[in-house]
Order: structure tokens, then C-alpha cells, then sequence
């Protein structure tokens, strides 16, 4: 061999050795960007709980109430459904909203993220929202928060509802 058909096939190995770096460099910027977007999703899940969380102590929670109903706010469809059906006061059925709500946002996070679970987890999680298809305030609450909620949710939920225990 001639030192130009050395340089020649060490150029191609460069050359190959650039394609594969490039390769490379395309799926860690993919994933960097999914971990991004999984980290926002987070971050905004935890808000939520914590303000959610604010609202569960009985003291805000009757403050919220006392001014709203003040300002003229009308009780959420659930909050009515709980005042009417089993009698709690408008602080106690916000109070269950507000516990449901943390529940609900935790559970609409898990959704995208099922490939991910392990299948011990996955059948607890299905356990967990199998109580959406069951006579009770899960189901209530369910029934009032599907009209706002996103149809792949309500597919999955519906989905998994469909089938056999």
C-alpha cells in the first residue's frame, strides 16, 4: 500500500468516525430534552400538590370558603354533588376537593410516564385508578372532572375501567 491509499481509507475512518460522533450527539440532545420536559412536568406537578396542599389545612380552607361564597363564588360541581348527596358542609366537601384534586393531578402525571413503571408498580397504580369506575367519590369526582379533562387521560382511564379486574 501507497501512503495516499493510507491517508485515503484514514480519511474515510474519519469520515465514518464524524457520522457516528454526529449519531451520537443526536440522541443525547433527544434525551437531555425529554429529561427537560419530564423535569418541567415535575416541578409543576410539585407546585400544584403544594398549593393544593395549602388549601387542605382547615384553617385556609374555611378562609377560602368563607370568601368566596362572600364574593359570590358558586360551589364546584363536586363540591355541590358531596353537599347535596352526603350532606357535608360547603368547608367540608371543598376540603375532599381539594384532597381529590391532589390525588387527580398526581395520577394524570403518571399517565405519560406507564412504559416506565415497574409492572409492581403499574399493577398498583391501575389498583388506584380502578376506584374511578367504582360507586363513590371517586367515581363522583371522576364524573365531574372528565368534561375538563384531556381525552387521552379519559381513554386510558375508560380503557382501563373496560376491562375485567
Amino acid at each position: 500500500m501507497n501512503w495516499e491509499a493510507i491517508a485515503a481509507i484514514g480519511q474515510m475512518l474519519g469520515s465514518v468516525a464524524v457520522f457516528v460522533t454526529l449519531g451520537y450527539l443526536g440522541a443525547q440532545v433527544r434525551h437531555a430534552r425529554a429529561e427537560v420536559q419530564r423535569s418541567v412536568s415535575q416541578s409543576r406537578s410539585e407546585a400544584f400538590r403544594d398549593v393544593s396542599a395549602q388549601l387542605s389545612d382547615e384553617r385556609i380552607n374555611r378562609l377560602h370558603v368563607k370568601a368566596d361564597a362572600a364574593l359570590g363564588g358558586q360551589p364546584a360541581p363536586f363540591v355541590s354533588a358531596l353537599m347535596e348527596k352526603a350532606g357535608f358542609t360547603r368547608e367540608e366537601a371543598t376540603l375532599m376537593l381539594s384532597i381529590q384534586v391532589q390525588l387527580w393531578n398526581y395520577r394524570v402525571q403518571v399517565i405519560p410516564n406507564l412504559p416506565k413503571l415497574l409492572p409492581s408498580e403499574r399493577v398498583q397504580f391501575e389498583i388506584g385508578m380502578r376506584l374511578y369506575g367504582r360507586p363513590g367519590i371517586f367515581r363522583l369526582f371522576y364524573e365531574t372532572v372528565s368534561a375538563d379533562t384531556h381525552p387521552d387521560v379519559l381513554r386510558y382511564i375508560d380503557n382501563l375501567l373496560a376491562q375485567p379486574n
